[in-house]
């Protein structure tokens, strides 16, 4: 089965609703959680259509770096494009203290995750 399937967890609805729209605007399907826990719960649910998990890092309740260690302890393999209102060298420093791959700035740009999900699939090419 051909994974075509994005997992958008953000806990504010408007990311949700513009990056869902986005997501199906370059041909993916997209499942939407508002919170980790969601998140978690839909990935294990779906976890074999889920091409890439698209996570905010600051979120109530379960933090988007919780979310991402409890699926790549499951599924090592799981691609994750995580999305903030800070900036990179923020997170690594501050919130993840190691180097994160895949980084996307807040406000969500069609153009900047079309590339992000292009330059994450090209990974699997080898």
């Amino acid at each position: 089965m051909k994974r075509n399937c994005i997992l958008l967890v953000d806990d504010e609805r408007v990311i949700r609703e513009l990056g869902k729209e986005m997501i199906e605007l370059l041909g993916f399907n997209c499942i939407t959680a508002e919170d980790g826990e969601e998140g978690v719960k839909l990935f294990k649910k779906n976890s074999d259509k889920i091409l890439i998990v698209v996570l905010d890092v600051e979120m109530p309740g379960i933090s988007g770096e919780i979310v991402s260690n409890i699926i790549s302890e499951e599924f090592p393999e799981t691609k994750i494009l995580f999305i903030s209102g800070y900036d990179k060298d923020y997170l690594e420093k501050k919130v993840f203290k190691r180097k994160i791959d895949n980084f996307m700035p807040k406000p969500l740009n069609i153009k900047i995750l079309s590339s992000k999900f292009d330059e994450m699939m090209r990974e699997d090419v080898v």
